[in-house]
């Protein structure tokens, strides 16, 4: 049994050569089997305990694993947190909660103690009912490959090693270890709440599915290793293509070159916005299928300068005239990337004007009968036709006013605040005060980027129509 879990144990470690390696010790069998390992393996150790609060009588956990610590002569580092008010302060489940909570602590501690990598308990039936919760979750390659022997978190820290040495090893190996080995060890009763989906799998569906098909768990730890070699395939072509398709990055935010990301098929932008998701708010992991799929048809859809979706967490993808960008909410993209009106000018007729950044709005008049088809369902409101006769020359460019409102095609009766517009368009608060509005007079007429006035729409009795639009050239 020894020399079966060495092996094992030996070709993980190869990964990790940093010492000293601090350790994740619960107390339970799995990281007590781990720590003895590694001591009979004349690594250099120190032992790390976090106290989630979670119940009564958790802190003896922390002085039996002290005990241990002291028992192997090797050095003790104890933590605690309440992480039940950290879920609730965060809306966190309790298990994400948990998690966070207490790698925070193991990397915090690994930085002061200058430790070169954390090593963490994690199994081969751990992996099994990992694959399984990603799977129920719609998680693409990198959430049912698995967890990996080793990685980096950049949530917690972007250089130090995460290692699982024990990773390929079945729980009744470890325990068997454990009696093997005289080790004692503490069972925690939460590990039996089958209100956590976690506990649920291991307790009651994977025991049901094995009862069918005995040899389903060694099945699913193959296919989580087989998808972890085809996901290694698809990163390094993903890694080819984000080189070629990144324009620009800066803080909060990812910009893409939009038509590139148009030509390339859905799997490959499905990665794409996956390590774009990954690379921005580390924290956000295994981002859902129908997350993604939002993502990849607004892609592939028309859409105007202030069109956008939220993905998940805070994180949004919207196009600027040729980039795509991947952004937090509050990330402050780059102004020219919407159109910002540095001066107010007047239209008298057919005229292009530059407004800025290359910017330029376009106005003419063109017999109805040359609109496209589906003009009144247009898709594009970067582009506004209004009736011609309705509209009285000079009109202005400006910007907004206080107390501006504005009438928008389909509102029949009343008007809406153009702040309540730029709101629910979610166009940046930056980017408000110069956003050009066109107008007759006081009255707006066309909010480019949303739509154009009631009032001023074409109808059965137009005859000649004015042509709006407003574009960005390089």
């Amino acid at each position: 049994m020894l020399d079966r879990l060495n092996l094992y144990l030996n070709k993980e470690l190869q990964y990790a050569k940093l010492e000293p390696i601090l350790v994740g010790v619960s107390g339970g069998p799995d990281s007590i089997c781990l720590l003895d390992l590694l001591i009979r393996s004349d690594r250099n150790i120190i032992a790390a305990h976090f106290d989630h609060q979670l119940r009564e009588g958790s802190s003896k956990e922390a002085q039996f694993v002290a005990r241990i610590a002291t028992n192997y002569k090797i050095p003790f580092i104890a933590g605690s947190g309440d992480v039940s008010n950290f879920a609730k302060e965060n809306g966190f489940s309790l298990e994400e909660a948990a998690r966070k909570a207490r790698y925070r602590f193991l990397f915090s501690q690994a930085r002061e103690a200058g430790a070169g990598s954390i090593a963490v308990a994690h199994n081969a039936d751990d992996q099994v009912e990992t694959v399984l919760m990603h799977f129920t979750r719609g998680a693409g390659l990198s959430g049912l490959k698995g967890m990996t022997p080793l990685t980096i978190l950049p949530e917690f820290d972007p250089e130090i090693p995460l290692i699982r040495p024990i990773l390929h090893v079945w729980r009744s190996e470890i325990l068997a270890y454990c009696r093997e080995k005289n080790l004692e060890y503490v069972q925690d009763p939460t590990n039996l709440d089958q209100t956590y989906f976690r506990n649920y799998m291991r307790h009651d569906l994977i025991p049901g599915m094995e009862s069918r098909n005995p040899g389903i768990k060694r099945t699913l730890l193959k296919s989580a290793a087989s998808l972890a070699g085809d996901h290694q395939l698809i990163r390094e072509l993903v890694d080819s293509f984000w080189s070629q398709a990144l324009v620009t990055e800066g803080k909060g935010f990812i910009a893409f070159d939009l038509p590139l990301m148009r030509s390339s098929s859905g799997p490959l932008l499905r990665n794409v916005l996956r390590r774009a998701v990954e690379h921005l708010k580390p924290a956000n992991r295994n981002l859902d299928f129908d997350a993604v799929e939002r993502g990849v048809s607004f892609i592939n859809a028309n859409y105007s300068v202030s069109a956008r979706i939220d993905l998940s967490e805070g994180m949004q993808v919207f196009g600027i005239g040729s980039l795509l960008y991947v952004a937090h909410e509050d990330a402050e993209v780059p102004y020219q990337a919407w159109p910002q009106l540095r001066e107010p000018f007047e239209i008298a007729g057919e005229q292009t004007f530059d407004v800025g950044d290359g910017w330029r709005v376009h106005s003419r008049v063109i017999q109805k009968d040359l609109l496209p088809q589906g003009y009144d369902a247009n898709p594009d409101p970067f582009i506004a036709w209004l009736d011609a006769a309705k509209v009285a020359f000079p009109l202005k460019i400006r910007v907004r006013q206080k107390g501006d409102r504005f009438k928008p095609l389909g509102m029949k009766d009343g008007s809406i605040k153009l702040s309540d517009i730029f709101i629910n368009e979610k166009i940046p608060r930056q980017v408000r005060a110069g956003w050009p509005l066109i107008c007759q007079g006081d009255e707006i007429i066309w909010v480019p980027g949303y739509r154009s006035g009631e009032d001023f729409k074409v109808t059965e009795k137009t005859r000649l129509v004015m042509e709006l639009s407003l574009n960005q050239h390089n």
